[in-house]
């Protein structure tokens, strides 16, 4: 093994960023061939909020090997086929983006390509008329498409509302089967190695030091070791998001719920 080879792993903080983490290195390295630990304190709370995904989130819990009814059942989930923007260009207007393809390619062109040529010469109707998930979406239905499923059914694609906190939880008991070891403890200080800059080991506040090749950051927006320790600088996409802030607000359902976010 070279001198550069990575033997130890550390995660620093945990919530679904820390466990995503770990348990796609446990489960896409060889067993054993890394020691992972992740370290996280229970006096450092997460944000802790409902999560509204996209659908790239089934293919990584298929790389896990998660069992998709499992999954559903611990983060007590739901699922969504787009999102629903309201007010957003101005007051009255509404936006729906759908998941998966509008209509059919044809000879190479896109549909939606198709549509606004065709639309230019005469009244269409909303290209959402094309889009199985947007049809579906507003018809408030929702049907997992079997593996074999064709044409236009093999077209609703989704995602999934979830309780972060509970997804954490469930990622953490798949990481640790896999051997990932969690540390209890508050970092309160990062070392850097003095010839090449990197991170070289952690400190906790009871003074225990935890040392390895390679530190990944889920401290979450403190930085601890990207922001605080190596600096490497913030990007204000300010001009661009004029929405600065979000507020979290639990409230009763209504009735049942939509396919989609809001």
């Amino acid at each position: 093994m070279s001198d550069y080879a990575i033997r130890k792993v550390v995660i620093v903080g945990g919530g679904t960023a820390g466990w995503m983490a770990a348990a796609a290195l446990s489960t896409s390295l060889p067993s054993g061939s890394v020691e992972i630990e992740l370290v996280e304190s229970d006096e450092i709370g997460t944000v802790g909020v409902g999560e509204a995904t996209i659908p790239p989130l089934i293919a990584f819990n298929d790389m896990l090997g998660l069992k998709e009814d499992e999954f559903i059942a611990a983060t007590q989930g739901t699922f969504k086929l787009g999102i629903e923007f309201v007010d957003w260009g101005a007051l009255g207007e509404r936006y729906f983006h759908p998941f998966g393809a509008h209509g059919a390619d044809l000879n190479g062109v896109h549909f939606h390509q198709l549509y606004l040529r065709d639309a230019k010469h005469r009244p269409l109707p909303d290209i959402r008329e094309w889009s199985m998930s947007a049809v579906a979406a507003e018809l408030g239905r929702f049907a997992r498409p079997g593996p074999g499923a064709r044409l236009p059914l093999s077209q609703l694609v989704y995602a999934f509302h979830l309780d972060a906190g509970l997804y954490g939880q469930f990622l953490r008991r798949h990481a640790e089967n896999k051997g990932v070891r969690r540390v209890e403890g508050k970092i309160v200080e990062a070392s850097l190695d003095s010839e090449t800059g990197h991170v070289r080991s952690v400190t906790l506040a009871d003074g225990r030091t935890i040392e390895g090749e390679l530190f990944i950051d889920c401290s979450g927006f403190r930085g601890l070791l990207i922001e605080e320790k190596l600096g490497t600088g913030y990007v204000d996409w300010g001009k661009w998001l004029v929405c600065d802030r979000a507020i979290a607000v639990p409230c009763p359902l209504p009735g049942p719920p939509d396919p989609f976010t809001r």
